[in-house]
Protein backbone atom coordinates (compact mmCIF):
# COMPACT_ATOMS: atom_id res chain seq x y z
CA UNK A 1 0.00 0.00 0.00
CA UNK A 2 2.82 2.38 0.54
CA UNK A 3 4.76 1.76 -2.58
CA UNK A 4 1.28 1.99 -4.41
CA UNK A 5 0.53 5.48 -2.51
CA UNK A 6 4.69 6.83 -3.63
CA UNK A 7 3.66 5.72 -6.71
CA UNK A 8 0.81 7.59 -6.98
CA UNK A 9 2.33 10.69 -5.97
CA UNK A 10 5.67 10.46 -8.20
CA UNK A 11 2.80 10.40 -11.03
CA UNK A 12 1.18 12.88 -9.73
CA UNK A 13 4.21 14.98 -9.14
CA UNK A 14 5.76 14.29 -13.05
CA UNK A 15 2.04 15.24 -13.94
CA UNK A 16 2.86 18.82 -12.48
CA UNK A 17 5.93 19.18 -14.16
CA UNK A 18 4.05 18.32 -17.35
CA UNK A 19 1.47 20.84 -16.59
CA UNK A 20 2.81 23.67 -14.84
CA UNK A 21 5.10 24.98 -18.08
CA UNK A 22 2.03 24.56 -19.98
CA UNK A 23 0.02 26.88 -17.75
CA UNK A 24 2.77 29.25 -17.56
CA UNK A 25 2.91 29.52 -21.31
CA UNK A 26 -0.97 29.23 -21.82
CA UNK A 27 -1.31 32.04 -19.06
CA UNK A 28 1.51 34.42 -20.69
CA UNK A 29 -0.53 33.94 -24.01
CA UNK A 30 -3.72 35.06 -23.21
CA UNK A 31 -2.18 38.35 -21.45
CA UNK A 32 -0.05 39.00 -24.76
CA UNK A 33 -3.21 39.05 -26.53
CA UNK A 34 -5.47 41.06 -23.92
CA UNK A 35 -2.20 43.51 -23.75
CA UNK A 36 -2.57 43.46 -28.32
CA UNK A 37 -6.15 43.73 -27.93
CA UNK A 38 -6.33 46.92 -25.41
CA UNK A 39 -2.86 48.56 -27.49
CA UNK A 40 -0.40 47.79 -24.90
CA UNK A 41 2.70 47.14 -26.91
CA UNK A 42 5.07 46.54 -24.21
CA UNK A 43 3.69 44.67 -21.98
CA UNK A 44 3.07 42.16 -25.26
CA UNK A 45 6.49 42.47 -25.89
CA UNK A 46 7.82 41.58 -22.39
CA UNK A 47 5.19 38.77 -22.14
CA UNK A 48 6.09 36.79 -25.44
CA UNK A 49 10.13 37.41 -24.53
CA UNK A 50 9.33 36.24 -21.44
CA UNK A 51 7.68 32.94 -22.26
CA UNK A 52 10.16 31.94 -25.27
CA UNK A 53 12.48 32.35 -22.19
CA UNK A 54 10.65 30.43 -19.75
CA UNK A 55 10.32 27.36 -22.26
CA UNK A 56 14.18 27.59 -23.42
CA UNK A 57 14.82 27.28 -19.68
CA UNK A 58 12.41 24.53 -18.90
CA UNK A 59 14.62 22.32 -21.84
CA UNK A 60 18.12 22.78 -19.43
CA UNK A 61 20.99 24.67 -19.42
CA UNK A 62 24.05 21.75 -21.04
CA UNK A 63 22.61 21.79 -24.48
CA UNK A 64 24.60 23.22 -27.18
CA UNK A 65 22.84 25.55 -29.57
CA UNK A 66 24.26 27.80 -32.66
CA UNK A 67 25.32 30.97 -31.24
CA UNK A 68 22.13 32.51 -33.75
CA UNK A 69 19.93 30.59 -31.42
CA UNK A 70 21.67 32.07 -28.20
CA UNK A 71 21.62 35.65 -29.72
CA UNK A 72 18.03 35.16 -30.41
CA UNK A 73 17.55 34.10 -26.28
CA UNK A 74 19.76 36.97 -25.40
CA UNK A 75 17.79 39.70 -27.35
CA UNK A 76 14.65 38.25 -25.27
CA UNK A 77 16.02 38.47 -22.26
CA UNK A 78 17.21 42.16 -22.81
CA UNK A 79 13.88 43.08 -23.94
CA UNK A 80 12.60 42.53 -20.54
CA UNK A 81 15.61 44.10 -18.91
CA UNK A 82 15.03 47.49 -21.52
CA UNK A 83 11.73 48.06 -20.55
CA UNK A 84 12.58 47.27 -16.56
CA UNK A 85 15.14 50.33 -17.11
CA UNK A 86 13.02 52.18 -18.73
CA UNK A 87 15.17 52.58 -21.84
CA UNK A 88 18.20 54.19 -20.14
CA UNK A 89 20.58 50.86 -21.44
CA UNK A 90 20.48 49.77 -25.00
CA UNK A 91 22.92 47.10 -26.60
CA UNK A 92 23.84 46.84 -30.04
CA UNK A 93 25.22 42.82 -31.78
CA UNK A 94 27.74 43.33 -34.22
CA UNK A 95 28.71 39.80 -36.08
CA UNK A 96 32.09 40.31 -38.33
CA UNK A 97 31.06 37.20 -40.72
CA UNK A 98 28.00 35.57 -40.35
CA UNK A 99 28.69 32.01 -41.08
CA UNK A 100 30.62 32.09 -37.63
CA UNK A 101 26.98 31.92 -35.83
CA UNK A 102 26.13 28.49 -37.37
CA UNK A 103 29.08 27.23 -34.59
CA UNK A 104 27.89 25.97 -31.00
CA UNK A 105 27.94 27.28 -27.81
CA UNK A 106 26.72 26.60 -24.41
CA UNK A 107 22.99 27.76 -24.07
CA UNK A 108 23.12 30.25 -21.37
CA UNK A 109 26.42 31.32 -21.45
CA UNK A 110 25.47 35.04 -22.70
CA UNK A 111 23.06 36.40 -20.66
CA UNK A 112 24.29 35.80 -17.20
CA UNK A 113 27.77 38.03 -18.92
CA UNK A 114 25.25 40.74 -19.77
CA UNK A 115 23.17 40.89 -16.80
CA UNK A 116 26.68 40.84 -14.80
CA UNK A 117 27.30 44.19 -17.53
CA UNK A 118 24.16 45.70 -16.07
CA UNK A 119 23.77 45.25 -12.91
CA UNK A 120 27.63 45.63 -11.88
CA UNK A 121 28.78 47.97 -15.04
CA UNK A 122 25.84 49.96 -15.95
CA UNK A 123 23.25 50.40 -13.29
CA UNK A 124 25.81 52.11 -10.88
CA UNK A 125 25.89 54.71 -13.51
CA UNK A 126 22.45 55.47 -14.33
CA UNK A 127 22.78 54.86 -18.09
CA UNK A 128 24.78 53.26 -20.20
CA UNK A 129 25.55 50.73 -23.48
CA UNK A 130 26.56 47.42 -23.66
CA UNK A 131 28.28 45.94 -27.16
CA UNK A 132 28.02 42.28 -28.14
CA UNK A 133 31.16 42.00 -31.23
CA UNK A 134 31.30 38.39 -32.27
CA UNK A 135 34.35 37.38 -34.03
CA UNK A 136 36.78 34.70 -35.06
CA UNK A 137 40.62 34.95 -33.39
CA UNK A 138 43.63 32.60 -32.95
CA UNK A 139 44.87 31.41 -29.62
CA UNK A 140 47.97 30.39 -30.42
CA UNK A 141 50.11 30.94 -33.82
CA UNK A 142 49.83 27.16 -34.06
CA UNK A 143 46.45 26.63 -33.05
CA UNK A 144 43.36 26.47 -35.48
CA UNK A 145 40.60 29.68 -35.93
CA UNK A 146 38.29 29.45 -32.64
CA UNK A 147 35.49 32.07 -32.21
CA UNK A 148 35.67 35.14 -29.62
CA UNK A 149 32.63 37.20 -28.03
CA UNK A 150 33.37 40.30 -26.34
CA UNK A 151 30.89 41.65 -23.92
CA UNK A 152 31.80 44.95 -23.20
CA UNK A 153 29.97 47.60 -21.07
CA UNK A 154 31.06 51.62 -20.40
CA UNK A 155 29.85 51.26 -17.11
CA UNK A 156 32.13 51.82 -13.79
CA UNK A 157 34.64 49.26 -14.81
CA UNK A 158 36.29 46.83 -11.80
CA UNK A 159 39.98 46.48 -10.62
CA UNK A 160 42.40 43.20 -11.92
CA UNK A 161 41.82 41.36 -8.44
CA UNK A 162 37.80 41.95 -8.99
CA UNK A 163 38.09 40.73 -12.43
CA UNK A 164 39.86 37.59 -11.03
CA UNK A 165 37.36 37.13 -8.10
CA UNK A 166 34.66 37.50 -10.46
CA UNK A 167 36.42 34.07 -12.33
CA UNK A 168 36.95 32.23 -9.54
CA UNK A 169 33.91 33.17 -6.98
CA UNK A 170 30.19 31.70 -7.37
CA UNK A 171 29.08 33.97 -4.09
CA UNK A 172 26.69 36.42 -5.34
CA UNK A 173 23.83 37.57 -3.22
CA UNK A 174 21.16 37.60 -5.90
CA UNK A 175 18.24 35.42 -6.40
CA UNK A 176 17.97 36.41 -10.27
CA UNK A 177 18.56 33.25 -12.51
CA UNK A 178 21.13 34.11 -14.75
CA UNK A 179 23.09 35.87 -11.68
CA UNK A 180 22.39 32.73 -10.14
CA UNK A 181 24.64 30.96 -12.55
CA UNK A 182 27.24 33.07 -11.81
CA UNK A 183 30.35 34.26 -14.36
CA UNK A 184 32.47 31.68 -12.60
CA UNK A 185 30.16 29.04 -13.52
CA UNK A 186 30.06 30.02 -17.11
CA UNK A 187 33.61 29.77 -17.10
CA UNK A 188 34.11 26.41 -15.77
CA UNK A 189 31.07 25.42 -18.08
CA UNK A 190 32.78 26.11 -21.19
CA UNK A 191 36.40 24.72 -20.42
CA UNK A 192 34.78 21.32 -19.15
CA UNK A 193 33.24 21.41 -22.33
CA UNK A 194 35.83 22.80 -24.48
CA UNK A 195 38.81 22.25 -22.60
CA UNK A 196 41.10 24.67 -20.29
CA UNK A 197 42.21 27.00 -23.52
CA UNK A 198 38.76 27.95 -23.51
CA UNK A 199 36.48 30.22 -21.30
CA UNK A 200 36.20 33.68 -20.50
CA UNK A 201 38.66 36.07 -19.68
CA UNK A 202 38.30 39.80 -18.19
CA UNK A 203 38.83 43.20 -19.35
CA UNK A 204 38.58 46.18 -17.63
CA UNK A 205 39.55 49.53 -16.89
CA UNK A 206 37.72 51.09 -13.93
CA UNK A 207 35.51 54.46 -14.32
CA UNK A 208 35.92 53.34 -18.30
CA UNK A 209 34.80 49.70 -19.21
CA UNK A 210 34.39 46.26 -18.70
CA UNK A 211 34.63 43.56 -21.32
CA UNK A 212 34.31 39.84 -20.46
CA UNK A 213 35.66 37.53 -23.28
CA UNK A 214 34.22 33.97 -24.74
CA UNK A 215 36.38 32.20 -25.93
CA UNK A 216 35.17 29.06 -27.80
CA UNK A 217 36.29 26.24 -30.77
CA UNK A 218 34.80 26.72 -33.82
CA UNK A 219 32.40 23.44 -33.34
CA UNK A 220 29.25 22.37 -35.37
Amino acid sequence: LEDEKQKKDLEYKMLQSQINPHFIYNTLNSIKWMATIQGSAGISEMTTALAKLLKSISKGTKLLVPIEEELSLLRDYFTIQSYRYGGTITMDIQTDDESLLEYQIIKFTLQPLVENAIFHGVEPKGTGHILIHVYSEKLTEESPPSIRIDVTDNGVGMSAEKADQILRSNDDSSADFFREIGVSNVHKRLQYEFGEAYGITIDSLEGEYTTMSIHIPCKM
